[in-house]
């Protein structure tokens, strides 16, 4: 929202004699900025995701570890397969968001924003659970041969540091960063449609 306050500005503070004429550079200049601010973590974790595998293939076969199961091998697999799809998943929609046009009028400029909303909410809503079920069906695999004839407490440690990792990064970590980025949006739009009614009183 802090993003917007100056775009907000702009269009409240008009007096009727001194400022009927809205400033259009400045608005786009604003919302450039805040695009690019969502734009930056997308671009981001699409690069760290496409990476990721690489670590992996290198710790599995280049590393001193030694693990040779087939379980392991199909773990590296889907891991790397999952990962690289979620980087290509993830580039694509900063590619979608990176199409709205800045400069379109206001009214055009909102309905981009909605599109891409509804594009998102729909994403996340089949997305965040088959890369968490995938994901972790490729590190049990994993963890297969990692924890073959280990202590019963490495084990279980192990086991519940995962387990209690990922269940916070999904239900809480990654839920506060959908509701930053839902926040994010929602304040665009409410703000894109404060402009757009106030056009039409003019």
């Amino acid at each position: 929202m802090k993003d917007f306050d100056a775009l907000k500005d702009l269009w409240q503070q008009s007096k009727p004699a001194e400022q009927k004429s809205v400033d259009l550079q400045a608005i786009t200049r604003q919302s450039k900025d805040t695009k690019a601010k969502l734009m930056r973590p997308l671009l981001i974790g699409s690069i760290t995701l496409f990476l990721t595998p690489f670590f992996v293939i290198w710790v599995v076969y280049f590393s001193k570890v030694q693990l040779n199961w087939i379980s392991t091998h199909i773990s590296v697999a889907i891991i790397a397969l999952v990962v690289w799809l979620q980087s290509i998943l993830t580039f694509f929609t900063w590619n979608k968001l990176r199409l709205i046009d800045d400069t379109a009028a206001p009214a055009q400029h909102l309905q981009q924003w909605e599109t891409y909303y509804a594009f998102r909410k729909k994403q996340i809503q089949w997305n965040k659970p088959l890369y968490f079920l995938f994901l972790n069906l490729g590190m049990g695999l994993y963890f297969l041969e990692v924890v073959n004839g280990r202590p019963i407490g490495y084990v279980l440690t192990l086991v519940a540091f995962y387990a209690g990792w990922m269940l916070y990064a999904y239900f809480i970590l990654g839920k506060r960063i959908l509701e930053k980025e839902e926040k994010r949006l929602k304040g665009i739009m409410d703000e894109l449609k404060g402009i757009e009614e106030q056009l039409k009183q003019e």
